[in-house]
């Protein structure tokens, strides 16, 4: 794929012959058409299309949060594309054909802000989900008005509940309310910070799995 520089009818956009043009990003892009290929796929092929296939379908869920968590990441690089590609390399376990995320290793916000501090889950009432973290934002920073992002993804149903501004990072916890299905199911849950400009985020921290009443 190749870029060009406007000519006296400027861009295009479409397909044109065997040439297919498009702008992204204020780059105008020109690319001919793929082959159609008969070969059958290999082996390596079919694992690299079921891990980008298993990354992307999860990470939609979470679309919202990979926006503001993967800010960092502009130019030719969109925030969705670098959580993507960070997923495929860090957060897809098993073999082939059995793969699945690794949920200890998803990270849904990549920051410089200060990451909870010893963030933790406690489940007594149905329906409830009861997050825990300590006010540690350093002297002369924020001063704990981080606000906290909750989310908590429940497999068996392939459902999530997010929550962006739960609480101040100074108001050590919230109690978070799940749908009513989400009884007796396994979820995991994490938690991350952003700054209530909106401009700076922490890193996302996993908490844990945890069996719902």
């Amino acid at each position: 794929m190749g870029t060009f520089i406007k000519g006296i009818l400027g861009g295009f956009s479409g397909k044109v012959g065997n040439v297919i043009g498009s702008f992204w990003r204020g780059i105008d892009y020109m690319r001919s058409l793929p082959r159609k290929s008969t070969r059958p796929a290999t082996p390596a092929q079919l694992e690299q299309r079921m891990t980008f296939g298993l990354v992307t379908g999860f990470l939609r869920a979470m679309s919202a949060l990979i926006k503001i968590g993967y800010q960092q990441y502009k130019g030719k690089t969109t925030p969705m594309n670098a959580a993507v590609a960070y997923h495929i390399a860090n957060a897809v376990t098993g073999v082939y054909p059995a793969l699945a995320i690794d949920f200890t290793k998803v990270v849904f916000s990549k920051g410089n802000l200060q990451k909870p501090g010893l963030p933790a889950v406690s489940i007594a009432t149905p329906g409830q989900i009861d997050f825990s973290w300590t006010n540690n934002a350093p002297i002369g920073t924020t001063q704990g008005t981080d606000l906290a992002t909750l989310f908590v993804y429940c497999p068996a149903l392939s459902q999530s509940v997010i929550l962006r501004g739960a609480a101040a990072r100074s108001a050590l916890g919230f109690d978070l309310l799940v749908p009513g299905d989400f009884a007796g199911e396994t979820v995991h849950c994490w938690i991350a910070f952003v700054s209530v400009n909106g401009k700076e985020v922490s890193d996302s921290t996993y908490i844990g799995d945890f069996l719902l009443v």
